[in-house]
């Protein structure tokens, strides 16, 4: 039997969360049962274009439809159609709200068969944040959400936001959360001794990381409301900024909240970095701010290395976390919550985990590590994604079969 064609259309290929997913699951899904493809939205150029070497590498095609930000437009639309006809996939996967749109679209007006099944990543919107073309693009999939052969959420938190909240009806929803490799992301004593002893963390000093890109919905002021608090009890701690954007001198405004929660002297800004998994295993605490998340990679990558975690409850942390870390109470981690107050939980559970001796956050961590590896491996995830394509493909099959 021929390996089932999979079309992938996703908004850019930058260094978010859906894109490293996705980046991370085509090229391990099995090549004698699937041949992926992944087309851009917009222009491979730049940061957009981040993880496009990384699939091409890999084998995996990987093309754009030159599309700038905004709503969808005709130009794209006939590219996507004339991708669709030439290709003809069986699965037609899309990730993120313009990919949705555009997917559905072009798919109905070329009379493509292919199941078209969509991908939700969030658990919170707060429209203020967001172009208004995302605004009616996020309310058109909503109206539409009826059409697709399947909608995907990759979180239990993000699948109830967009039926009980943004009013999705979906035919078939499926939670597909992301996996995290075990292999990759672990215990490592000697990255952690080393990269301590490059930034100059002394012996015993606690060391707390925010790894994000710099983004008002990662809550890197929450975050440094809730290090002022944590210094105050742990002055020795040492603060770790590591993503887009944490750099010194970067765009963005880090700098002046360091300054004004006066944090500085406190602070290790690594920007972006290649070795995540060696930056995390020399964490004592990972902190989890978030405004709204569906399945934080970062922490399920965390709690891997062994890395307890202090999060609020964003998404499904809560799920995600069990035994590796302490998560504020829902209530009070709200996005409509006073800043303060979510810092001040955040604090709290911050200090949970560093009042606890070496040996039992080892204990914590290890504890962690066994239940993500548990719950939400890298080859379990890859399983559900693969059976949901098969399924999706034998039933676009049958429907040909009916129509014949």
């Amino acid at each position: 039997m021929p390996p089932i064609r999979v079309l992938h259309l996703i908004t850019g290929l930058g260094l978010g969360g859906a894109e490293t997913w996705l980046a991370r699951l085509a090229p391990l899904l099995p090549r004698a049962r699937f041949d992926c493809r992944v087309v851009s939205l917009l222009s491979l150029d730049g940061e957009h274009g981040a993880l496009a070497g990384r699939l091409r590498e890999a084998g995996v095609p990987v093309e754009s439809l030159g599309m700038r930000r905004g709503l969808p437009g005709p130009g794209g639309l006939l590219r996507l159609m004339n991708v669709l006809r030439q290709w003809k996939p069986q699965v037609l996967q899309t990730w993120l709200y313009h990919a949705d749109l555009l997917g559905l679209l072009a798919a109905r007006a070329c009379a493509s068969r292919a199941a078209v099944s969509w991908g939700l990543r969030c658990s919170y919107m707060d429209f203020s944040r967001y172009s208004p073309g995302t605004k009616l693009t996020v309310r058109a999939c909503a109206r539409l959400s009826h059409w697709p052969q399947a909608v995907t959420a990759n979180s239990w938190a993000g699948a109830r936001l967009h039926v009980e909240e943004l009013g999705y009806r979906p035919r078939r929803l499926a939670v597909l959360e992301n996996g995290v490799d075990g292999r990759a992301y672990r215990p490592d004593p000697g990255a952690r001794e080393r990269l301590r002893a490059q930034w100059g963390v002394a012996e015993g000093a606690p060391l707390i990381g925010l790894v994000a890109r710099l983004d008002p919905m990662k809550g890197h002021e929450v975050f440094c409301a809730a290090a002022q608090r944590v210094l105050a009890r742990f002055p020795g701690a040492r603060l770790l900024f590591c993503g887009q954007g944490t750099e010194p001198g970067s765009a963005g405004g880090l700098d002046a909240l360091l300054a004004h929660y006066g944090l500085g002297g406190a602070a290790l800004r690594l920007g972006r970095r290649a070795d995540v998994a060696q930056v995390l295993a020399a964490l004592d605490v990972l902190a989890l701010p978030s405004l709204g998340e569906g399945f934080p990679n970062v922490l399920a990558e965390a709690l891997a290395c062994g890395v307890p975690v202090a999060a609020l409850d964003v998404g499904d942390a809560r799920r995600m976390a069990g035994p590796g870390g302490c998560v504020a109470e829902a209530e009070a981690s709200r996005p409509d919550v006073p800043l303060a107050a979510r810092a001040e939980v955040l604090a709290r559970c911050l200090e949970d985990v560093l009042s606890l001796t070496p040996e039992q956050r080892s204990g914590m961590g290890a504890l962690g590590r066994a239940h993500v590896l548990e719950e939400y491996s890298l080859d379990r995830a890859v399983a559900r994604w693969a059976e949901h394509f098969e399924q999706l493909a034998a039933e676009a099959a049958d429907a040909d079969d009916s129509n014949v």
